[in-house]
């Protein structure tokens, strides 16, 4: 079995690629998607509250916990402490008990939290500042300001850029990003059957 993962910063398209390997028959493990179930756990939610705010409550917020940890780096921190090692081995069971052969794993903090370590290689979705700040805007309606924090809040472009194996431009027309995608992993496969990788 081969493991891919699938990583970016924030709004440079990584669910695109995702939705492409998927339409395409393949199994995709989605980090967020098991970050959602893990919030839908009253347990969980409990902890949270009780680790941000030191409050016995099982209600989520969402939008109070998003503004707390943008703008404190050390909750942050204790959060992505708490829900990383359990997201990594729900990711890790899941890659163990699946027969495929190509597996693709969509981690948006998949350098910053260390689930590299589950991929034998690592598909960066780029685009430009300019265009993530453009995406965000219209999908999440929030302002430049905001937008500009959480793209800081992750590891810079350029590392990531230098550290993973393969790189595909989001910065065009989604039709040429699908077209590069599958001319991409028509030449992963030819290799993969070839016995290069």
């Amino acid at each position: 079995m081969i493991v891919v993962g699938i990583t970016g910063s924030i709004g440079t398209g990584k669910s695109l690629a995702a939705n492409f390997f998927k339409e395409k028959g393949y199994l995709v493990i989605d980090a967020d998607q098991i970050n959602d179930e893990l919030l839908n756990d009253k347990l969980v939610v409990q902890s949270i509250n009780m680790l941000l705010y030191n409050e016995n409550s099982d209600i989520l917020d969402k939008k109070r916990i998003a503004q707390t940890i943008f703008s404190n780096q050390q909750k942050r921190k204790s959060l992505e402490n708490y829900l990383h090692p359990i997201i990594f081995s729900k990711m890790k069971t899941q890659i163990e008990t699946s027969k495929e052969k190509l597996v693709f794993l969509e981690i948006p903090l998949l350098y910053e939290a260390k689930f590299d370590m589950l991929c034998d290689y690592v598909l960066l979705i780029y685009a430009s500042e300019e265009s993530q700040i453009k995406r965000l805007i219209l999908r999440d309606k929030i302002d430049k300001k905001e937008i500009k924090r959480r793209i800081n809040s992750q590891m810079a472009m350029e590392k990531k850029l230098l550290l993973a194996d393969y790189i595909i431009n989001n910065d065009g027309e989604i039709k040429q990003t699908i077209n590069t995608l599958k001319q991409w992993l028509e030449s992963f496969l030819r290799r993969m059957e070839n016995g290069y990788l």
